[in-house]
């Protein structure tokens, strides 16, 4: 039970990673400053700066997911 446990909070890791990086690169592609890319993504700066250094703890896997469609970067989920 505990590995199983274990194998969940890893996949869930591994899954806001995936969608960190994905938001971190699209602030780099386009040149933005954290302050420019917060207003975009509507919200405030710090969290921008939480998204860039990857502190995953501090984002639910459905806030990195709208945040995603505001920029026009649907995000499709596969199971299996």
């Amino acid at each position: 039970m505990q590995a199983a446990s274990r194998k969940q909070i890893d996949d869930t890791q591994l899954l806001k990673q995936q969608l960190m990086d994905e938001l971190s690169t699209w602030i780099a592609e386009h040149h933005l400053k954290q302050a420019e890319a917060a207003e975009i993504l509507m919200v405030s700066r710090p969290r921008v700066s939480d998204v860039v250094n990857k502190k995953t703890a501090k984002f639910t896997i459905d806030t990195l997911v709208e945040m995603l469609s505001r920029i026009g970067k649907p995000v499709k989920l596969s199971i299996g």
